[in-house]
């Protein structure tokens, strides 16, 4: 596990205290801890907030602060309080319509599973607000889309881009679409996902296998069906590890807090066994190993390594700014090549990038329209799209 100081020397005093203050909640460290740190070390509170709003942690440190925690500037203190106060208020609308909707689809027959954002939330906390959030994400077959999109458009949500002519080629090019309502109090972006992550990754977890042995809690005080603790993890890590490199101390504290609340609710061997299956074995390795590193989280036996993760992990999480999202940047790319299982899976990566780059997608029907059985023409369009970007 690392130590404050180690932190602060390769990165930075107020990473550092993030830090130390996230382990305040794992009982790792105490607020006398924290406090001594602040009056031994000038804390910027400035790029301090800028950090936690980055990695998009405002409400977990929020709450460590509960703890009495002494120096804190006020100012911070005071916006801090502000902000996660209009968190928590967006956080319980998400609540009330992740719910509604999930009843809505589900009295239409549609399967749709409500996850991260702020079930998450509830699932790890225990509560609503201690999670940052800013959309709500559903889990549908891909063969329900249609029905899905159409009860959302009598809802009043608007996708950011739908073209029905070449629905076929959409759906099997894309992995989500984002729908926005403008209705007050303020507006909610709903996510539809039909597949835990874009063919582009590369990894090969089909939904089907995600709707297997759901489970049902009680949310606002109706029924509302997720995943199992299996499944649930297998699509954070999924999320979290593949979608988003582990670039993120949010991602990162819910593994902890998953591992630390759930791990005897996991058949590890069976669990391991998944993760060779769909090749995200190394990804969950890593994911694994930086909670170890930084919260002192047990990593299962089964997923134990002597081998120590090389300093550029670290550096792209802990840095600021931290790795830059954009999935063709380089640094990107090569993370995403180190967290792949094999030289195989490397390559097959490498060949699903490029197969994105000449096939047409749901941004170059946006950009451009072409009648209907025409879309064949997309593929001549692309280059021009990718070159001088969205027509005006």
């Amino acid at each position: 596990m690392m130590n404050p100081g180690e932190i602060q020397k390769h990165y930075s005093t107020e990473m550092a205290l993030v830090i130390l203050m996230s382990n305040v909640y794992f009982k790792r460290a105490t607020a006398n801890e924290v406090s001594n740190f602040i009056a031994e070390n000038k804390v910027d509170w400035a790029l301090f907030e800028q950090i936690i709003a980055a990695h998009q942690i405002r409400p977990f440190v929020f709450k460590v602060l509960s703890a009495n925690i002494e120096g804190v500037d006020a100012g911070f203190l005071e916006q801090l309080r502000k902000k996660c106060f209009a968190i928590a208020g967006a956080n319980l609308r998400h609540l009330e319509e992740m719910v509604r909707l999930h009843l809505l689809l589900t009295d239409n027959g549609i399967l749709n599973i409500p996850y991260k954002g702020v079930l998450l939330s509830q699932f790890l906390f225990g509560d609503y607000i201690s999670r940052e959030t800013s959309d709500i994400d559903f889990l549908i077959d891909k063969k329900n889309f249609g029905r899905t999109h159409t009860l959302l458009l009598k809802e009043g949500y608007n996708p950011r881009f739908y073209n029905p002519d070449f629905e076929r080629q959409f759906l099997n090019t894309s992995h989500e679409l984002l729908y926005r309502s403008q209705a007050a109090p303020g507006a909610i972006k709903i996510e539809i996902h039909w597949a835990a992550t874009s063919n582009m990754m590369n990894i090969p977890l089909p939904t089907e296998y995600l709707f297997r042995d759901l489970q049902s809690i009680k949310l606002m005080g109706k029924d509302t069906v997720i995943f199992n603790a299996h499944n649930h993890l297998l699509v954070l890590l999924v999320h979290h590890g593949v979608n988003d490199v582990w670039r993120s101390l949010r991602h990162i504290i819910d593994i902890a807090v998953f591992l630390e609340k759930y791990s005897n609710l996991i058949d590890w061997a069976a669990f391991y066994k998944d993760t060779v299956r769909f090749r995200i074995y190394h990804t969950t390795v890593t994911g694994f190993q930086l909670a170890e590193q930084l919260f002192g989280t047990a990593i299962p036996p089964v997923f134990s390594t002597t081998t120590p993760l090389p300093d550029g992990i670290p550096d792209n999480l802990l840095r600021f700014p931290s790795l830059r999202k954009q999935k063709l940047n380089f640094e990107n790319l090569s993370q995403q090549l180190y967290l792949r299982d094999s030289a195989g899976d490397k390559i097959a990566l490498l060949s699903s990038y490029l197969y994105a780059g000449i096939t047409p997608n749901v941004r170059d029907m946006e950009a451009y329209h072409v009648p209907k059985g025409w879309y064949g023409l997309y593929y001549f369009l692309k280059p021009f799209r990718m070159i001088f970007g969205r027509r005006k």
